[in-house]
């Protein structure tokens, strides 16, 4: 999957672009202008919105650890979502819509809290020193081998 993942993300703006263009046909050029600026505005509010929602939850203290990591969870998706927006074509944005419904935020963070979330100690191997600190006081004065000190 991780090999296939810029491929994906090509296929996905190809595919955003050639949909534009379809639409553009469709409807004409000056509301797929519309529609995509209306885009950008909104995609730029969500991403706003869920980063202030992140760094609050982060910054305050939680009894619960699962219930902050699941609420930035769901704002992670909420900023997903707004560079959906972002990005002109209605793939993405179809994408960025369903990510909006709750019960599809609430599943996705769930396979996301399940399948990423965990331990992330770091064991390295090799042998382990055992040291103590100490603190030196004072400076050492250094005697001075200079015939003028005399």
């Amino acid at each position: 999957m991780r090999r296939h993942f810029p491929i994906l993300v090509l296929i996905l703006l190809f595919a955003d672009l050639a949909s534009l263009i379809w639409l553009g046909r469709f409807i004409g050029v000056l509301p797929v202008l519309a529609l995509v600026i209306l885009g950008i505005f909104a995609g730029s509010a969500l991403i706003r919105r869920s980063g202030t929602n992140i760094f609050t939850m982060l910054n305050m203290p939680a009894s619960d650890k699962k219930t902050v990591s699941g609420g930035a969870a769901k704002s992670l998706l909420w900023a997903i979502a707004g560079l959906l927006l972002i990005i002109p074509g209605i793939i993405s944005d179809f994408i960025a819509l369903t990510l909006l419904l709750p019960w599809v935020r609430k599943r996705v963070a769930g396979f996301f809290e399940i399948h990423i979330s965990g331990d992330f100690t770091v064991h390295r191997g090799g042998p382990v020193i055992d040291m103590e600190a100490v603190e030196i006081e004072e400076t050492p004065k250094l005697k001075s081998n200079s015939p003028l000190d005399d």
